[in-house]
């Protein structure tokens, strides 16, 4: 009696420690494997992609995730969202590499994470897709709160948002904040990307580095 007493109870902490405390499982990817999620709040909503849950294709490293949720993205933490039916936030806690939203205007906008580090992102940084090819394009969205004294008024807090892009060939990334940038990433292409620099200058710098790189995407 004593032994199975002793071999249950293994039995109870294996299975308890298998699960992890306070998860549970809610997909499955294509191959089987468990993907986890564990009731969170979401804090600072000002910090999210999209305000409200839209619906998504999920990847692991093994394989895509099927289900009829719907997702947020809390872009300055990196932290994955879902809503019950019973509109209850889940975070996913199983690592999640990709995600493919369903824009409510019919587009697909793709967040991925895996690149090297730079400018204080390690690899579990969620950078959004804007561009692929030879070389990808990707924009990495952070925000920054302050809150002051107003005479009058009291506390009032105010939200920036912090946008840097980078090029990406592979998981390296080069950081993009002048044309130049752009042409050093391109040398076979130095002769028409001058050009097209010297014809655009009278264009914004952001708009011509969207520019620039719709010519060497699709080259």
């Amino acid at each position: 009696m004593k032994i199975l007493f002793v071999l249950f109870a293994v039995a109870f902490m294996y299975t308890a420690n298998a699960q992890g405390l306070g998860t549970r499982i809610f997909l499955k990817d294509e191959n089987g494997v468990d993907v986890r999620s564990k009731s969170a709040t979401i804090e600072h909503a000002d910090y999210l992609f999209h305000p409200e849950y839209l619906k998504a294709n999920l990847y692991t490293k093994t394989g895509k995730l099927s289900g009829d949720f719907k997702y947020k993205l809390l872009l300055h933490f990196n932290r994955l969202f879902y809503q019950e039916p019973s509109g209850a936030d889940m975070e996913v806690v199983s690592p999640i590499y990709k995600v493919e939203f369903e824009m409510p205007n019919g587009s697909i906008t793709v967040f991925e994470k895996g690149f090297d580090p730079i400018d204080g992102l390690d690899q579990n940084n969620f950078y959004q897709i804007l561009a692929n090819g030879k070389l990808r394009l990707l924009m990495d969205t952070k925000f920054e709160t302050e809150t002051k004294q107003v005479f009058g008024t009291g506390a009032v807090t105010t939200t920036e948002k912090l946008v840097n892009f980078y090029a990406a060939a592979g998981t390296k990334l080069v950081k993009i904040t002048k044309e130049e940038h752009v042409l050093a990433l391109m040398t076979d292409k130095a002769t028409e990307m001058t050009a097209f620099i010297k014809k655009e200058k009278q264009n914004s710098e952001s708009n011509l580095i969207w520019k620039s790189f719709s010519i060497i995407i699709i080259s």
